[in-house]
């Protein structure tokens, strides 16, 4: 078998892998360890510790669950998102699921259902509603983490990302309120809990309005889906250590699962745009970051986005490691049960 060999830190500044690089394919090494799977040195297996994954890795079936293990060992990954039609499990089937993922040393982190809560169709709406708690009850009894949604528009397009003057009002916060309660009404949730993703055309969006906002819910089993690039402002935009130290002395008690990725500012558009670049080639702290994570719980996963093609998720991972090393802590490789 070819190895394409990558030996990344954040200072040699490798913004590609050369090549196409498909599962199963690619070894990197660390502070010249040799090619193979990843596994934290001595000094990273002290202290407090997470779970990194990404949405390209994500099993199905068990059958890719079990197909799969090589890769995530090869990249150091521990955490998984949940399958997309875990809502259309049966009980024995989401119990299934999560008990070989655990066999397996595997930590389901996330799902979700990111449509619009805030449409004025009513019909829909209570669609909406009731297969998220289906999705949620099947969350738990596989023993996932998190279930997470948007807060949604009033924008006509209903495309929950699309911006409207409601989604920034104290109307808007009380009807939005009213979906999160009507979601949770009754649900006897053990394992997972209800996030809610920070979006900058929303009112969730900054610390202190989201922890106003998960205060005046009052629910144990609901926080927030951490984001942290998601909410940088524009006077945060270049100082991200504050937001980061601010957000976390906030929200450190709400976080349910964590994405990392980090943002440039494009220069040479005309007006405002962020794009979202390889990670340690934006404004992000990301070392920062990760301590703060770390922080939570060594069950807490925390995933990479967004990207098209193993290879490039391969240079975050890569780098994540890194800067959790020179941050003191690491990223937990799966443990199969004895």
């Amino acid at each position: 078998m070819r190895h394409v060999l990558l030996r990344v830190a954040a200072s040699q500044g490798l913004s590609r892998l050369p090549g196409r690089v498909s599962a199963g394919w690619l070894s990197f090494a660390l502070d010249g360890r040799s090619a193979g799977s990843y596994r934290p040195g001595p000094q990273e297996c002290r202290g407090n510790r997470m779970r990194l994954g990404c949405t390209l890795l994500a099993p199905q079936s068990l059958a890719e669950l079990e197909a799969m293990c090589e890769t995530f060992d090869i990249y150091g990954l521990s955490a998984i998102l949940a399958p997309k039609t875990l809502a259309d499990f049966t009980e024995d089937e989401a119990h299934t699921y999560g008990e070989r993922a655990r066999a397996l040393g595997l930590v389901i982190g996330e799902t979700g259902l990111w449509e619009n809560f805030l449409t004025d169709d009513a019909d829909l709406r209570a669609d909406r509603i009731a297969r998220f708690r289906r999705l949620l009850r099947n969350a738990d009894i596989a023993g996932i983490r998190s279930a997470n949604t948007l807060v949604g528009t009033k924008h006509v397009s209903d495309r929950p990302l699309f911006p409207h003057a409601y989604n920034f009002t104290r109307e808007c916060r009380a009807e939005f309120r009213e979906v999160v309660l009507r979601i949770l009404d009754g649900l006897d949730l053990k394992t997972v809990k209800y996030g809610i993703e920070p979006w900058f055309t929303t009112f969730f969006y900054q610390p202190e309005d989201i922890k106003e906002f998960i205060v005046s819910v009052g629910h144990p089993r609901f926080g927030v889906h951490m984001d942290q690039a998601n909410m940088i402002s524009h006077p945060y935009f270049f100082r991200t250590t504050e937001l980061i130290d601010k957000t976390f002395a906030l929200l450190a008690d709400d976080v349910v699962s964590v994405h990392v990725k980090d943002l440039q500012w494009e220069g040479a558009h005309f007006g405002l745009r962020w794009n979202e670049v390889y990670i340690g080639e934006g404004t992000m702290d990301l070392a920062t970051y990760l301590r703060h994570v770390s922080r939570l719980d060594p069950d807490m996963t925390c995933y990479c986005e967004h990207f098209a093609e193993e290879r490039d998720y391969a240079v975050n991972f890569a780098r994540l490691h890194h800067i959790a090393r020179g941050a003191g802590t690491s990223f937990l490789p799966r443990k199969p049960a004895a």
